[in-house]
């Protein structure tokens, strides 16, 4: 029932999702292709078609510009690669073409998956520990992967699942290799962790999570002295999961020598560096927060708004809900396995420097672990009053509805209304 249900859900969104991006790049003169293919989906296609070199992006990798690749090996291979293998059977379409129509099958095969694991998540773990059942009727399942997969694919800035970017791909890997931490099925897990790693540079934050699985099963084995079987796989796990990252860095740093390696060359074209907060809250106290403003100085139509304030109100908000989920984490509502590497991207996101308009996607991993058990709680108590209450089924109804449009405006407003796209 979950992955039929997930993948049905992928499709009815995603097209609604392109249709609205259809209709609001039209109205700006662009197609939707010229829509979905904006910033780091030229880089992502790009490096698919001739590796980290040989093209050029401004003026980097033109003879007289710096090499491209002190720009270009910023953005992890796991994506890249991956559809750069399968477009390579492709024979129908070629070059440019044959990328951007593979780049776009990845992401949207990974966000079924992605839907598809936070499905099983809710129903094999978080359903029985609301309700204290073992198991969800299949209706029951159909309904948790729906409203799941509304959280995930209706979300602000969602529409990055469904460009050549890196996004379904990485959260989907993300989103298993939590289920599987869940499972306690730490060696699959470090594999998964493992093709995080080679996908962005975030799955650092996955690693720690094996980490400190391994130590509660390491704990839990000294106190016991029972299933020591399961405390060697954990400790094993993290080890797998950091090669990927461990590998490309090495790589990239050989890349980079020059100009100091992977770290500086993340900072030297992107300007992105860890400040501890300082350039967020910088961001977050000088930007214009009235998301409906559209006019500037001297009453001239202002490109960057409401884009500016979108991208400070992802801060706040994000920053808020990790906040209040440590009262949820200490009462068990919410299992330190999703909490974890949600607030550890949330701390990596906004400790950082860098472009502060693609925060609102980067954030996107916060805010599906930290609200995903909230989703469910609240199916579950409409569940239990609907016999006295038959009104309240239309209450999720509006709920996904309000959640899609407030998502689908913002990404519109973030990839054809901003001057600067994302």
């Amino acid at each position: 029932m979950v992955p039929l249900v997930a993948l049905v859900t992928t499709l009815v969104l995603q097209a609604v999702q392109l249709l609205v991006m259809q209709i609001a790049g039209q109205r700006r003169g662009m197609s939707l292709s010229e829509v979905l293919m904006q910033w780091d989906s030229q880089w992502m296609t790009l490096i698919s078609r001739h590796g980290y070199s040989g093209f050029a992006m401004g003026s980097a990798g033109t003879p007289d510009g710096e090499p491209i690749e002190w720009q270009s090996v910023a953005f992890f291979p796991g994506y890249p690669w991956l559809v750069r293998v399968l477009a390579s059977g492709v024979r129908v379409l070629t070059g440019a073409e044959a990328t951007i129509a593979v780049a776009q099958v990845v992401s949207a095969v990974a966000s079924v998956a992605l839907v598809w694991g936070l499905g099983r998540i809710a129903v094999d773990h978080l359903w029985p520990a609301v309700t204290g059942k073992d198991a969800a009727s299949p209706l029951t399942s159909g309904a948790l992967t729906v409203a799941v997969g509304t959280l995930a694919l209706g979300a602000p800035m969602s529409v990055v699942y469904v460009m050549p970017y890196s996004e379904a791909l990485y959260t989907a890997l993300a989103v298993w290799a939590v289920l599987m931490l869940l499972r306690r099925s730490y060696l699959t897990a470090g594999l998964l962790v493992f093709l995080a790693g080679l996908t962005r540079l975030t799955a650092v934050v996955l690693v720690l999570t094996l980490a400190v699985a391994a130590v509660v099963e390491l704990w839990r084995w000294w106190r016991t002295r029972e299933r020591g079987e399961d405390a060697l796989r954990a400790v094993v796990s993290p080890l797998i999961g950091v090669a990927g990252i461990v590998a490309y860095l090495a790589w990239a740093n050989g890349q980079t020598a020059a100009i100091g390696g992977y770290f500086a060359a993340q900072d030297r074209g992107w300007h992105s560096g860890f400040d501890y907060g300082a350039a967020t809250w910088h961001w977050i106290t000088t930007s214009p927060l009235d998301i409906t403003t559209r006019v500037g100085a001297g009453g001239s139509v202002d490109g960057t708004m409401p884009g500016y304030a979108i991208s400070a109100w992802s801060m706040i908000l994000v920053g808020l809900l990790c906040v209040v989920s440590l009262w949820p984490l200490v009462t068990g509502r919410l299992p330190w396995q999703l909490w974890l590497p949600a607030v550890a991207v949330a701390g990596m996101t906004l400790g950082s420097d860098g472009i502060m308009h693609s925060r609102p996607r980067l954030l996107l991993i916060p805010v599906l672990f930290l609200l995903l058990p909230l989703v469910v709680r609240a199916l579950a108590r409409l569940r239990a009053q609907l016999p006295d209450r038959p009104w309240l089924a239309s209450v999720p109804v509006f709920v996904a509805v309000a959640w899609c449009v407030v998502g689908f405006w913002v990404s519109v407003e973030m990839l054809v209304e901003f001057a600067y796209a994302i």
